[in-house]
């Protein structure tokens, strides 16, 4: 019976923290807003890789020029029942100099309601970046990690929680248009490496043996506002 609250733990740890792309990793200007989505997940096998098709739309506003906060809707996770939305912010502690890069944190929270049971849940996010602007457009590569984090002390069932860290390294990039405020996102995460997958019913594709699984996202946002 283990095997089957732990295959239950898994997927929701993964699907939970893994169903939209980092939200931002460089802030947007002062004073501008920022509207997009995103669209991919897990990568299964369904005769040849192919990401999981959740979306998810987003929404940012620069409270300063290293400061920007934003919100989410999980759309995908509305078809289900469930109103789920995330809430945070992202700040630039380091700038780039040469080949030091910028450094971001963006902490958050992720809430679900499920309608059907009439009950809900709430986890914090943490993301710490990497990025490296490049070129007039200032478009950027970034390297981090997405830590989430269950506060739960029970898992399904009532059984005793085991896992109460997600941790999903990244790899992403952002290609800016004219004036950079159309912005292409791709990103590939490695979620959970820490968790074991052997009791997953999905099909995931992972790269590191019988732990976490691998996935793609792409998106798009659009910013307004000051120029």
């Amino acid at each position: 019976m283990k095997s089957i609250y732990l295959a239950i733990i898994f997927l929701v740890s993964i699907f939970m923290s893994s169903c939209t792309a980092s939200r931002f990793v460089e802030p947007i200007e002062k004073d501008d807003w920022s509207v997009g989505g995103s669209f991919g997940g897990p990568i299964i096998d369904f005769g040849g890789p192919l990401p999981m098709p959740i979306t998810s739309l987003e929404v940012g506003y620069g409270l300063d020029t290293n400061l920007t906060v934003f919100a989410g809707w999980h759309s995908t996770a509305a078809i289900f029942g469930n109103a789920q939305v995330d809430l945070g912010c992202t700040y630039r502690f380091l700038e780039q100099d040469g080949y030091i890069p910028n450094l971001s944190v963006s902490p958050s929270i992720n809430m679900i309601y499920d309608f059907g049971d009439k009950n809900g849940n709430i986890w914090p996010v943490l993301d710490l970046n990497a990025f490296w602007n490049y070129g007039q457009r200032r478009s950027y590569f970034y390297v981090g990690f997405n830590n989430y984090f269950e506060l739960s002390g029970t898992a399904a069932n009532d059984q005793p929680q085991d896992y109460y860290w997600l941790f999903n390294p990244q790899l992403g990039h952002v290609l800016k248009g004219k004036n950079g405020r159309g912005q292409l996102t791709t990103e590939f995460k490695v979620l959970g490496p820490n968790l074991e997958n052997t009791y997953a019913f999905v099909p995931f594709l992972p790269l590191t043996g019988n732990r976490g699984a691998a996935a793609f996202f792409i998106g798009y946002r659009w910013t307004f506002g000051n120029k």
